[in-house]
């Protein structure tokens, strides 16, 4: 008797993708029947009213089309749970700011139960975190070895891998791109797998070659080239028909800088409000901390390279405050007053630049200021790395994709300014509202830090 032979890859991930989304269904319906008992005390609620079982039903179209689009599911996310769950809890959120609304117009609010709801919604998102365990147990069962996303394929020069890339040597799988024939198409498919991008490091006389090659792949094909890094951030446009590299002209169209800059007010007012007690709580701490000021005012640099006043309370002696930043604040300053050492760690120091979002010198979100003698080792930020000014297309802010990533504290290497220079240059390519609010939500578990000083 023959043996059935094992499913594909495709098909063994198309069977993972409509297993997790099962799965998240089923811990949905589950949540909502748990609040049904605990809060009614019976599975079918009461009559007359909408049950959990029926909000539930409201709500797993709606979130599953959502999680679908957001990316919750697929090989990405097996082995990052918690990026998978965040994204999940996040698509369960939106699905019920969208129910609400259909409740709210729909004139049904009285008859539903909402303690129901509440318990349901807050019982579901602590299952979908739970549900990415067995989600990832059923990957490994259905797929076996989680094929690699990403290969790095590299033909005859030196390169670092990445750890999110598989490395594979074009020899050693036998592939010459420049021998152009069928077994050498079968070769390279075979080679790189199920991956689903397929990045090749070669020397650039062999860059027409590896073009041609990668057409045959339903992967994604793309070639390294290093001298495009000095461009970056840049975007590919069209000049009468002939492609262009797009290397300024800023990354927002006025649509997007007023969404921000409403954004920016409609959180940086009530903060104020909520904040001042606190605010107030700071600033007399820092007037019996020694004689001087109560904030501290220093040139930035802002969007378009303008210099602007940023506010933040005061952290150091009078007579050692550095108004240039010629000397970055070390480990144990002496020059930090005890008070100040507290409010740095506690980035409390950072709230008076609320009154910057008012004013619009900065946003909520965005690349840091820096002041203009800031320096990496001995070298002012713009002397380590030219694409330096292309933070500068778009408002500084609060915080920013480099803060939560943990780039902060001290520049005392260039690798130091560096890795914030990359998360910064990637927030201005991909900008969105959305990310905007991811960023803000993540800064909330990163106030307090260890690289403050």
């Amino acid at each position: 008797m023959t043996a059935k032979p094992a499913p594909s890859k495709e098909v063994a991930r198309l069977r993972l993708y409509l297993l997790s989304i099962l799965i998240d269904i089923m811990v949905l319906g589950l949540g909502f029947a748990l609040a049904n008992i605990l809060v009614l005390g019976s599975l079918f609620g009461e009559p007359g009213k909408p049950h959990g079982l029926v909000m539930f039903a409201m709500i797993a179209p709606v979130y599953a089309l959502i999680a679908i689009n957001g990316g919750v599911y697929g090989i990405r996310m097996i082995g990052n749970r918690r990026a998978s769950a965040v994204k999940a809890v996040w698509s369960l959120a939106q699905a019920v700011m969208l129910i609400l609304i259909i409740v709210y117009f729909g004139k049904i609010a009285e008859q539903l139960s909402r303690l129901t709801f509440v318990a349901g919604c807050l019982i579901s998102a602590a299952g979908l975190f739970i549900a990415r365990v067995l989600i990832e147990r059923v990957a490994i069962w259905i797929v076996g070895e989680v094929p690699h996303i990403t290969v790095l394929l590299v033909d005859g020069v030196e390169i670092e891998t990445p750890r999110e890339a598989w490395r594979i040597d074009a020899t050693a799988i036998g592939v010459d791109p420049s021998q152009r024939d069928a077994k050498m198409a079968a070769r390279l498919a075979e080679g790189v797998g199920g991956a689903e991008r397929v990045v090749v490091a070669c020397p650039p006389e062999r860059i027409e070659d590896w073009r041609v090659a990668l057409t045959a792949l339903s992967a994604k094909g793309e070639i390294l080239v290093p001298e495009m890094r000095r461009f970056a951030p840049a975007k590919v446009s069209a000049f009468d028909d002939h492609p262009t590299i797009v290397v300024a002209g800023g990354p927002l169209l006025f649509r997007d800088r007023l969404v921000k800059r409403l954004l920016d007010l409609a959180i940086g007012i009530p903060a104020i409000l909520m904040l001042s007690p606190l605010l107030i709580g700071a600033a007399i701490a820092v007037k019996l901390s020694g004689p001087g000021p109560i904030f501290f005012r220093q040139q930035r640099i802002g969007k378009d390279g303008r210099p602007f006043l940023i506010f933040k309370f005061r952290t150091m002696h009078k007579a050692l405050t550095d108004q240039t930043a010629e000397k970055l604040t070390e480990k144990d300053d002496p020059r930090v007053t005890r008070i100040g050492a507290f409010l740095r760690r506690s980035s409390i120091d950072e709230l008076p630049q609320l009154f910057n979002v008012l004013k619009g010198d900065m946003s909520i979100v965005g690349p840091r200021p820096h002041a203009p003698a800031a320096k990496a080792a001995e070298s002012l930020y713009w002397e380590v790395d030219e694409r330096y000014w292309a933070r500068h297309c778009i408002k500084p802010g609060m915080t920013g994709l480099a803060q939560v990533r943990g780039h902060r504290g001290p520049t005392d290497r260039h690798e130091d300014l560096i890795n914030r220079l990359q998360s910064d240059l990637e927030y201005v390519t991909n900008w969105s509202i959305w990310r905007d609010l991811r960023i803000i939500v993540a800064t909330l578990g990163v106030l307090a830090h260890d690289n403050a000083i």
